[in-house]
């Protein structure tokens, strides 16, 4: 009877014994396993691609990692604001101030500048016309030249093309000959007529005019009758004229 009561006991003891082996056994796994949850958490980090994720892991830890982050995210801000700077075009001629000011180097001075410069000449023909502006120059138009813009722009190159191709004209312009024209009436060839022919100038050609009001060429020996026409001026001249 004592050795059963013995055994019992002994059975007891055992299974404690076992109790308390397997609880370690638990208590040890549990803790490897929120280690390696911990893990996981820092391991992921950087691929975090929100900030509220980083603001826990910062919670967290004193990592580095955030810092990089934060410097990636400037980063991208920075090149996002200069995508927009570089789609901004401004006509000059209807822009206000505030518009003006998008522009590099414009401030609120320089754009009231602007707006008084196109207001007291009747507006900008021209781009390059904005460096006529008090306080532009050409370093600043070199930064904003791509970003403005004149609706059908003008030069003065164009002007001056166009006096150009005129005052061609004007020299070829066809001037019948002498030979063409002949004969010529000398009772009622203009003034500029007359001066074609041989020796005839402006004042032989006013006196051959003032003769004929008063009394007409019977015959073109009469122009003997001129001052100035000496008879071998007169036989130049009676091939291409007649009365």
């Amino acid at each position: 009877m004592k050795d059963e009561k013995s055994f019992k006991t002994y059975l007891l003891f055992l299974l404690c014994a076992l109790v308390i082996i397997g609880a370690t056994v638990f208590y040890f796994k549990t803790s490897d396993t929120k280690k390696n949850i911990s893990t996981i958490i820092f391991s992921e980090k950087p691929t975090v691609p929100t900030t509220q994720p980083i603001k826990t892991i910062t919670d967290i830890t004193t990592s580095k990692t955030p810092k990089a982050t934060t410097s990636a995210k400037t980063v991208k801000t920075t090149n996002t604001t200069t995508a927009v700077a570089e789609k901004v075009y401004i006509d000059l001629n209807s822009a206000d101030a505030s518009e003006f000011t998008k522009l590099k180097g414009i401030g609120e001075v320089l754009a009231d500048e602007i707006i008084s410069y196109r207001e007291t000449s009747g507006g900008f023909r021209n781009i390059e016309e904005i460096m006529n502006v008090n306080g532009i120059g050409e370093k600043i138009f070199s930064d904003i030249r791509d970003h403005i813009f004149v609706i059908d722009p003008v030069y003065d190159e164009e002007v001056q093309e166009n006096e150009d191709i005129t005052d061609i004209e004007e020299v070829t312009e066809y001037e019948p000959t002498l030979e063409e024209l002949a004969p010529i009436d000398i009772n009622t060839a203009d003034i500029d007529t007359l001066m074609l022919l041989p020796h005839v100038d402006v004042d032989i050609a006013n006196k051959i005019i003032d003769f004929r009001e008063h009394t007409k060429f019977q015959n073109v020996y009469e122009l003997l009758l001129i001052e100035g026409l000496s008879q071998n001026y007169v036989g130049d001249i009676v091939p291409y004229v007649t009365t």
